[in-house]
């Protein structure tokens, strides 16, 4: 008999430490990076009369929330890419030039839906300003 009590209040003690254990699970993650969710090679699909073509969005190793999208509006890899900030799924290019002679100005947005990316931008090449329409889907 004294085993069973025993027994019962082992198990009781047991029921009430393993209740009072519980972990707080937003203070022991670390939150993911935004950026990560961009990253990668993208197929373009745009509207301003460009043939179709790839781009690279990379991080910006001088700021936490900004990416590089490397071959924008069909520059090339080697010309100074546009950056743009995440924030989510939300992706924001503010205006800036672009291109290794500061030859075009863009601004934009585009939201992240799975692995696809709509835009919305402008780019002023000195001569037209394009107004532009693009989906990119993740390769």
């Amino acid at each position: 008999m004294k085993a069973k009590t025993a027994f019962a209040g082992l198990s009781m003690m047991m029921t009430l430490f393993m209740g009072s254990c519980t972990t707080d699970e937003n203070n022991d993650v670390t939150p993911a990076d935004d950026r990560d969710q961009f990253l990668g090679s993208w197929n373009v699909n745009e509207t301003c009369q460009r043939d179709a073509y790839s781009v690279e969005i990379i991080r910006d190793p001088s700021n936490s929330s900004q990416v590089i999208i490397r071959n924008f509006w069909l520059i090339g890899y080697n010309e100074k890419a546009p950056y743009a900030i995440v924030a989510g799924s939300s992706i924001v290019i503010p205006e800036q030039t672009m291109c290794d002679n500061n030859s075009n100005e863009v601004s934009g947005s585009g939201t992240l839906d799975k692995n696809r990316i709509t835009w919305n931008y402008t780019v002023n090449d000195g001569a037209d300003l394009w107004t532009c329409s693009a989906t990119y889907e993740k390769q």
